[in-house]
């Protein structure tokens, strides 16, 4: 059975018994504190196993086959037949319905009726205090006792540990699992060999959570009034057992992109181990990084975009060393596109915008891999030349702070190099540095029990008024001060407010938050931002007179001036947006944006800089669709015709069936939440501040829009008058007078540097250079220069070798807090064997410096200037005892 054909069954099986079905939710989960990527599939019903959310509009049953990233497990990838970062969660959920039961006598249908998979095939578990579980498994599903295994909380009980460890409040439950049996003559073939081992017998492929406890606070499990079922079936790994392979990476959706890496590098998966566990490991990592892109995250240094490029790093270097020296990973996106994109067809749909993705970040790890990597090869001797077992921690900090270099690879290298690394100095050290570098994989607690999530329980949704007005009259329904529910907030308190209903936009899809008052007939408070979760709206300000108190009728009203210049700065960004498709391509999509009151941000997927053309022309259709005044429309529709009609959903987003699209005259459709401008002439006037590159394959144009634009005009006229004063020149040849000082400086710099070379090339033998010793024909030239810069003792070495046939040169200059040496040598030197990089490596030691360069010129730099003498002194007797040995 073909996976997509496993997955599409699987969901029928559940629709046929009442059960509704949901797509997946994205990798970047929206509104989680908890969560940092999308793990498991009951993380989109979290408001509902409460009572909350859906279930209040009669969700009951749901099943779903669940995109999840998983990076704890990560040194396993590749090594293991079921290891992934990426991989699909099919699962069934039930809120209060049925329970145990059904959960278990129809995951037992369908493995053994509808996938066909033998019964004498499989074991079960239980938790060893769920008596009614094990009665289940033997009575009404009939499973002889030796086939059902019980074991402890660690293995079946979600959370693992929770009746032991897990803190009050946690909602919890003892879980069922169904093992796949491979076989006495598979693993480690111990009789006595049960699920319990991990020699691979066997391999789990469906575990059953029954969620009926939450603890408290005296250790004591309470039973839930609402009692929930949340399964979890690997796809991978049910396509694996059903296709008859043990390997997951043998079947049809892996398959062809581990034949594609194998083209591509020349070796086959069983040519060895270590090549089958990076062949293996860059499908897994190739596969997870294009669902990840497609779900909006780019590459970066920080949370999300930090797992990314860790995760495409790896495979990178994987890549490596298998021989593939130029980049490669972004030829894989078609063979993923064509595996996944018939479940997915967002793939497709940016199959081109993955690839120049992947390939912008391969092209940029490859610089910082091959300078890196001869940075970390000159410290990793160092530290065995001192007799060292452990690298320095500030060595694999700086490596990551100054050029990207990731600490995992650092730490392979040094393990490659028996040497190791220590992870928890390094992150401390980072700490301190205030990198905010380290990605994970979650973070928080399972469930949000924050005061503001407690809302939820007993309020319904924010009814947002804010598209057809700035003021609206609403009740407080909730107030929210340290993180505590409170009935009243004095004069003075900091507090966030949920109200029933607002015209307060919470921030989201890019759109800051508004700012404004609320008014009782008792208290004023002073909203100085608003956010949302979900569909509640939070009011984040302080209460500057009177007291307010739940449940009072407030006037709430939006800072209209305000809320008209984001308006105009939202419009600008669709048509921004329609220009750069226009004047640079298709694959030009939106990758994140800020709308604020005062200017307006918008990243977008591009591989190069943009032209001082392309961007005169970006800015001058925006204006042009400005002064047609075309009207600006929001309609409510479906999401499938939204994309009828053209509308663009953007890099990232996910959206319900109901959906806003914003249409501005015939040309431009989005789907988009924000508020906007009536008419394209409410804008003004669009002006591009700056075009920037902020990663590899995105591109950020910063612009100010209306009265902002306005005072950007009049500050350059302004500029523009005082040029001319200062320039002594009109304002209509400016530009010329600016060339012909540009081209009179060019000439005095020219004629200063050939008065430098005179000077340094006769000052040999006197003034800050003087000879050292002389040997035969060949003479030592030492000295500093101090306030030099480094391309002076360029220009010094260069004289002084014209002058003399034979020479080894070493001079130095200081600056403030810094000390520069160069080393240079005739060819004559070169030729006997002396090394100009070694001596300057070894003298930059006196200055806490280093550096290196070719045999016949190099340079170093340090932070201590006082030593640079002891430098220079070094290096003279280092020249002195090669030139007093004969020569060959």
């Amino acid at each position: 059975m073909k996976t997509d054909d496993i997955r599409e069954s699987f969901l029928r099986f559940f629709e046929e018994r009442g059960h509704v079905r949901l797509p997946s939710d994205s990798l970047v989960p929206a509104d989680d504190p908890t969560l940092l990527f999308t793990g498991a599939g009951m993380n989109q019903f979290k408001d509902e196993f409460q009572g909350k959310g859906r279930y209040r509009t009669g969700l009951r049953r749901a099943c779903t086959s669940q995109k999840c990233l998983r990076t704890g497990d990560l040194e396993k990838v590749g090594r293991t037949p079921s290891h992934h970062t990426f991989f699909e969660m099919l699962g069934n959920f039930s809120f209060g319905d049925y329970f145990k039961l059904e959960a278990m006598q129809w995951a037992w249908d369908l493995v053994t009726k509808l996938y066909a998979i033998n019964p004498s095939r499989l074991v079960v578990t239980c938790y060893e205090g769920d008596d009614e579980a094990y009665a289940i498994w033997r009575d009404a599903v009939g499973i002889p006792t030796p086939r059902i295994f019980r074991f402890g909380e660690h293995a079946n009980y979600w959370p693992a540990d929770a009746p032991s460890s897990a803190p009050g409040g946690t909602l919890c439950g003892p879980c069922a699992e169904i093992f796949y049996d491979y076989g006495e003559s598979i693993g480690c073939r111990r009789p006595s060999c049960d699920p319990s081992c991990n020699c691979s017998r066997f391999i789990e492929i469906w575990n059953l959570v029954f969620q009926q406890f939450m603890k408290q606070d005296d250790g004591s499990l309470k039973p839930l009034p609402l009692k929930n079922i949340d399964t979890g079936a690997g796809l991978e790994r049910v396509a694996c057992v059903l296709q008859g392979v043990r390997n997951d990476y043998e079947t049809d959706i892996f398959a062809p992109i581990v034949a594609q890496v194998s083209r591509l590098c020349g070796k086959r998966p069983d040519a060895g181990v270590a090549e089958r566990i990076r062949i293996h490991r860059i499908s897994d990592h190739v596969r997870g990084a294009a669902f990840v892109i497609a779900d909006g995250v780019l590459p970066g240094n920080k949370e999300r975009g930090y797992v990314l490029r860790r995760i495409l790093r790896r495979a990178i270097r994987d890549g490596h060393d298998l021989g593939l020296d130029e980049p490669f990973l972004h030829r894989l996106v078609p063979t993923v596109v064509d595996a996944m994109g018939h479940a997915y067809p967002e793939l497709a749909a940016r199959r081109e915008n993955l690839g120049r993705i992947i390939k912008a970040e391969e092209e940029s790890f490859l610089t910082t891999l091959a300078r890196g990597s001869a940075i970390l090869a000159d410290r990793i001797a160092a530290a065995k030349d001192k007799g060292e077992t452990t690298l320095p921690a500030d060595i694999s900090a700086d490596l990551w702070d100054t050029y990207g270099f990731p600490f995992e690879i650092t730490q392979q290298i040094c393990e490659e190099a028996r040497l190791s690394v220590d992870r928890a100095a390094f992150e401390a050290d980072m700490e301190r540095r205030q990198a905010g570098s380290k990605g994970g994989e979650q973070f928080g607690q399972v469930f949000d029990t924050s005061a503001l999530a407690q809302v939820k329980s007993f309020a319904k949704p924010t009814a947002f008024q804010g598209y057809e007005t700035d003021e609206a009259e609403a009740t407080v329904v909730a107030i929210v001060a340290d993180d505590h529910l409170a009935e009243e907030a004095p004069e003075g308190a900091e507090v966030i407010l949920v109200l029933d209903h607002t015209p307060f936009y919470g921030e989201s899809g890019g759109q800051v938050g508004d700012e404004g008052v609320l008014e009782s007939p008792t208290a004023r408070v002073e909203v100085t931002a608003t956010s949302r979760a979900g569909d509640y709206v939070h009011h984040h300000g302080r209460v500057v007179q009177g007291t307010l108190r739940r449940g009072e009728r407030v006037h709430a009203i939006v800072a209209s001036d305000r809320r008209a210049a984001i308006r105009r700065n939202h419009t600008a960004t669709h048509l921004l947006h329609w220009a750069l498709r226009k004047v640079l391509g298709p694959h030009a999509e939106q990758a994140g944006s800020l709308v604020a009151p005062d200017r307006l941000r918008f990243d977008f997927t591009h591989f190069a800089p943009l032209t001082p053309q392309e961007v005169e022309r970006v800015e001058a259709l925006v204006n042009e669709r400005i002064l047609e005044n075309s009207q600006v429309t929001a309609t409510q529709t479906t999401l499938a015709e939204a994309k009828k009609q053209g509308a663009m959903a953007l890099f990232g987003e996910k959206y319900g069936d109901s959906v806003r699209m914003i249409s501005v005259s015939d040309f431009s459709k989005e789907l988009c939440g924000g508020t906007h401008a009536e008419r394209t002439g409410d804008i003004g006037l669009f002006t591009i501040t700056s075009e920037t590159g902020i990663a590899a394959g995105v591109r950020r144009i910063e612009a100010v829009t209306g009265h902002a634009a306005y005072r950007r005009v009049v500050e350059h006229e302004a500029q523009l008058d005082r040029l001319a004063e200062v320039l002594k020149a009109p304002r209509e040849r400016l530009v010329e007078r600016a060339e012909e000082i540009a081209e009179e400086t060019k000439r005095l710099a020219r004629e200063l540097e050939k008065a430098k070379r005179q000077s340094f090339a006769a000052s040999a033998g006197g003034g800050p250079f003087q000879e050292k010793g002389r040997f035969g024909d060949t003479v030592v030239i030492a000295g500093a220069l101090e306030g030099g810069k480094p391309d002076d003792l360029r220009l010094a070495a260069d004289g002084l070798r014209k002058k003399h046939p034979s020479a080894a040169i070493i001079l130095g200059a200081t600056g403030e807090g810094t000390a520069s040496l160069l080393c240079a040598l005739t060819p004559d030197l070169v030729k006997r064997g002396l090394h100009a990089g070694n001596i300057v490596k070894d003298a930059a030691k006196h200055i806490a410096g280093g550096g290196g360069g070719r045999p016949d010129m190099a340079q170093a730099g340090g932070k201590n200037p006082a030593g640079l003498q002891a430098a220079l002194d070094s290096a003279v007797a280092a020249l002195t005892a090669l030139l007093e040995k004969p020569k060959p």
